[in-house]
């Protein structure tokens, strides 16, 4: 135990001496409603191993969901100063000195969603207890490989700082006695789900969103596919290491891990034919309004009638491959936050949102981001700079702990690239008649998949509105690139 854990955990287990008594335990801290200045005060503490920290002031929560699609989660900031001593940086001896310091902390705060319907779809996705997962073990796990503390990328410089993070699905208080029975029978039974997330606000470090509504740039891109590379590279050897008995004791055995990712798998195919179905009606409207050619509406028509659904055994996982890994499974612009140099130039990113992990083949967030935030344009002048970028390193994982009998190279990962364009095109005209709409939509009730759909649906007749523009422009893009390349 190190000297701050050990110093908390006496603060807890013999009181201080405040006004107020520490609360039993930081796992108390369950809704938004706990935060009171208590709470707020030993979360800090844990995070600063000052039993003797106090805050000075604390602020409102301010919803913050209209930055984001805030689809998975309710999203706000919270801001709050204190006062405690840390360690000293001078002196002969620092470990044994001490400052007393003030400091302003800015949090997001996150929650599970309020929207009836979405929060019914929750209880089986649980997308909200797989970023907590992610936080409380999963990024963890990265530090099992014998030789983490060498290596020079760190997979937790891409992500906030986390405080504190409480799922009742994660806890085990909202099991389901009846998940062998019919959904429609157990689903209206099991609770929903309940949680918190308290993490940094990376925006005081200066990393920002970029515009949803344009194009990343190349050198943003360029960036975004290096640090992809190592997210899914440092994984990748963390898989093949557990398959070959090399990880340190107490980590994860492989079975639990792909478990965790199995997002995709826990939702009903209903789900996702309904979803194709909309996409289907979607992408046609889309054509007809821009005078597309009837070659190629009937390709998309023929498409969605087959291969799409084909298309969905890929992204349930049904598929293996050989450098199969954990991906992001959301890895889009507005999850990806950046920071910018001296000379405005782009220098990091930040990744946010890890409630759609996911096991399968990297190319799956490849593609995503291609077809989600770059244009048809972008990927026909820098489409292959962008995957060399990635390849390269990438493939420096595989090089160097790869089995000995596995063999992937460039032209396979090529090859399964453009089987994943297919998946890109089913994402794209899924996601962006969402994503990139400037209304938000109260999903409810049993019908909310389909109502939201014609929602969707009659905001894209409206042609004068730059969301409506920028999405069909993007879906014809593709519409074109897949069909020149006869993958529709």
């Amino acid at each position: 135990m190190t000297k701050k854990s050990s110093r908390m955990a006496e603060c807890l287990q013999l009181g201080d001496s405040t006004p107020y008594q520490p609360i039993q335990g930081l796992q108390d801290i369950k809704t938004l409603a706990d935060l009171k200045q208590d709470n707020v005060r030993d979360i800090l503490r844990a995070s600063t191993g000052d039993c003797d920290l106090v805050v000075d002031s604390m602020g409102e929560l301010e919803d913050m969901s209209g930055l984001n699609d805030a689809f998975n989660s309710s999203i706000c900031s919270l801001k709050v100063t204190a006062s405690f001593s840390q360690q000293s940086s001078s002196g002969e001896d620092s470990s044994e000195l001490s400052e007393k310091v003030t400091k302003t902390f800015d949090f997001v705060i996150k929650s599970p969603p309020k929207a009836s319907f979405i929060r019914l779809m929750h209880k089986i996705t649980k997308p909200f207890y797989n970023e907590v997962t992610w936080y409380l073990d999963l990024s963890r796990q990265l530090e099992s490989l014998t030789d983490y503390d060498e290596m020079e990328f760190k997979v937790s410089s891409l992500v906030p700082a986390c405080y504190h993070a409480y799922s009742n699905y994660y806890a085990g208080e909202a099991s389901n006695t009846c998940e062998a029975c019919p959904i429609f029978c157990w689903l209206p039974i099991r609770k929903s789900e309940q949680g918190i997330l308290v993490l940094e606000n990376v925006n005081m470090r200066g990393f920002k969103m970029f515009n949803k509504m344009k194009i990343l740039p190349l050198e943003h891109v360029l960036l975004v596919m290096k640090n992809l590379a190592h997210f899914h590279g440092q994984w990748l050897k963390w898989r093949w290491a557990a398959e070959a008995g090399k990880l340190k004791p107490g980590a994860w055995s492989l079975e639990r891990w792909k478990n965790t990712l199995n997002t995709q798998k826990r939702v009903p195919k209903f789900i996702y034919k309904q979803l194709l179905s909309g996409s289907r009606k979607i992408v046609d409207k889309i054509l007809k309004s821009e005078g597309g050619e009837e070659e190629n509406i009937a390709k998309c028509r023929t498409f969605f009638n087959g291969e799409a659904n084909r298309q969905l055994d890929i992204l349930m996982g049904v598929r293996k491959g050989k450098i199969d890994t954990c991906c992001h499974g959301d890895f889009w612009s507005n999850n990806i936050l950046f920071s910018y140099d001296e000379e405005g130039k782009v220098a990091e990113t930040v990744l946010v949102d890890f409630q759609l992990l996911s096991f399968g083949h990297p190319a799956y967030d490849v593609i995503y981001v291609m077809y989600l935030s770059l244009d048809l344009e972008f990927r026909d002048a820098h489409m292959d700079t962008c995957l060399k970028q990635y390849w390269d390193i990438l493939n420096s994982y595989i090089t160097d702990n790869k089995p000995f009998d596995l063999e992937y190279g460039w032209e396979d990962f090529q090859e399964d690239f453009k089987t994943f364009k297919k998946i890109g095109f089913v994402l794209a005209s899924t996601v962006l008649p969402n994503v990139l709409s400037d209304t938000q939509v109260e999903a409810g009730g049993l019908m909310a998949l389909r109502d939201l759909q014609r929602k969707q649906a009659l905001e894209l007749e409206d042609g004068t509105k730059d969301t409506t523009k920028e999405i069909k422009r993007r879906i014809v893009g593709i519409v074109h690139e897949l069909a020149r390349e006869e993958l529709i």
